[in-house]
Order: structure tokens, then sequence, then C-alpha cells
């Protein structure tokens, strides 16, 4: 028997370059083929490119919702792909790039943390640093295992202790469907399952 689906908001933060680009934008397609087939929306603020463009591409190709947060006045030029069948595309706009966190925080259910630059980086510290604070509920962290987080993001974020602080909310896995599973489970504290 299947089991019931629960509709959440993940917030995926990830960088806007593919460096090796056949592998990873396969990996982002298929994360948002998962994230539709779970039900769950995507949640993303910056340019709609690289990584974040083909999660996109993958939550459409299966029909699934997507919300993008902007900056007033920036990315206007940045338009989702056509979006298909019985898909939905919300836009929100902030004034200020600390109301863009702030609504990807409170907006979102769970986080999902791939590849990037700075930008990644940032977005993660202010879930960690929310979390630890008090300021926001307890929400998973899911971060998608591969050879340039293994080896670099793990060990930075035992050296300023976010590990210890975080233990039942931040996990990496290397599998996209595992990690999409576990992210719906622990966001909606109910089991849920690809379609």
């Amino acid at each position: 028997m299947k089991k019931e689906l629960f509709f959440l908001r993940v917030t995926v933060c990830c960088g806007t370059r593919l460096e090796n680009e056949e592998k990873l934008a396969k990996t982002a397609r298929a994360i948002g083929n998962a994230l539709a087939k779970n039900h769950i929306e995507l949640v993303y603020c910056g340019p709609l490119a690289g990584l974040m463009r083909e999660i996109v591409k993958g939550v459409f190709e299966k029909e699934g919702a997507v919300t993008g947060i902007y900056p007033s006045g920036t990315f206007a030029e940045d338009l989702p792909p056509i979006i298909t069948g019985s898909s939905t595309y919300t836009e929100f706009y902030t004034d200020t790039r600390e109301e863009q966190t702030q609504q990807l925080l409170e907006m979102s259910d769970a986080y999902l943390v791939l590849p990037g630059g700075f930008g990644t980086l940032e977005e993660l510290s202010s879930v960690c640093t929310f979390l630890t604070l008090g300021k926001l509920p307890v929400k998973p962290i899911g971060v998608l295992m591969n050879e340039g987080l293994k080896d670099g993001l793990k060990p930075l974020l035992t050296m300023f202790e976010v590990w210890a602080e975080l233990p039942e909310t931040l996990f990496f896995l290397s599998d996209v469907e595992s990690l999409i599973q576990r992210l719906a489970a622990k966001g909606s504290g109910k089991e849920c399952l690809a379609g």
C-alpha cells in the first residue's frame, strides 16, 4: 500500500555555475524530479542559472511547484523555464537581501545544500545560526555529498562546532532519492515516499 504524500517546502542552497557541467546538471535535474514526485515545493533565491536552473527544470518536468524570492529590481531577466502541465510558479520580491534571507528561512520546512560559492555558504550559515539561537523551529538540513562537499564542508562544520549543536538536524547523504526522502520525513515528522 502506498503511503500518503505530504506537501512541504524545501529551500535549496547551491551555486549558479556548473563546473563539471554534465554530471552536476544530471544530478540537479534528478533532485528537481525527486522534489516534485514527493510533492515538495522548491524555494530558491538568486539568479536562475547553473545548478538552480537545472533543478527548476527537473521540478517542472514532473509538474511540481517552484517559488522564487528576489530582491526588488534584481534578476528580472531570469525567468523560469517554460512551465508545463500543472506545474506552478510563484515569485516574491523583497526590499533587501536580509529580507530575502529571512523569507527563505521562514518559508521552508527543510533545507537542501549542494555545491556552491560564498552565497551558498552564507545561506547555510544563516540557517544554522537561526536554528542554534532558537529563532527558527528545528528543521532538517540535508547536504548532498560529493567530492567537494565531503572533503571541505564537513570538516569546516565540525571545526565551528555546528555538527555538535545540530546532531539530529544536519545530515549528509550521497544518494539523491534517499536525501529527498529523509528531508521529507524529517520536515513533516511523517514518512514520505516517492511516487
